[in-house]
């Protein structure tokens, strides 16, 4: 069940990916984590820029609509408040939901984006033991 609501989700922000929505990131594992699960879009990190982090939310603002997906941690928390609240002083909208959402799946399991790829894996792997196809070929 988890799977497929993970599933679900990826799918969704795939569909935002394609229609050029930019995606707010931590780091550069985060971006590889995500193009393993096929999201290629507009990333745009925050951990390592030369730039502050206002900055970064104008860059972000230049869209009406920015998809915030910073970890789970205190440190990614405190990250998704402070821009979120800049990109809607500077009169765009962010979108939180699909981090909460991947969150209250992932909470026990991973802390951060980069686990991401491989815990939807982990989790197709319990849910098709045997392979998507559901063929199985005893020894």
């Amino acid at each position: 069940m988890s799977y497929q609501k993970l599933l679900s989700i990826m799918e969704e922000l795939q569909d935002y990916a394609e229609q050029g929505m930019p995606i707010l990131i931590e780091g550069k594992k985060d971006e590889e984590s995500l193009k393993e699960l096929g999201i290629d879009g507009n990333f745009i990190k925050v951990s390592g820029s030369p730039h502050k982090l206002f900055e970064i939310a104008e860059i972000a603002a230049q869209s009406s609509k920015i998809i915030i997906l910073t970890d789970f941690d205190r440190k990614g928390n405190e990250l998704a408040q402070k821009l979120s609240e800049d990109i809607q002083r500077l009169g765009s909208y962010p979108n939180l939901q699909i981090r909460r959402r991947i969150m209250g799946i992932t909470r026990r399991y991973i802390k951060d984006i980069e686990s991401l790829s491989r815990h939807l894996h982990q989790l197709e792997l319990e849910e098709y033991p045997y392979g998507v196809t559901g063929d199985y070929y005893p020894m």
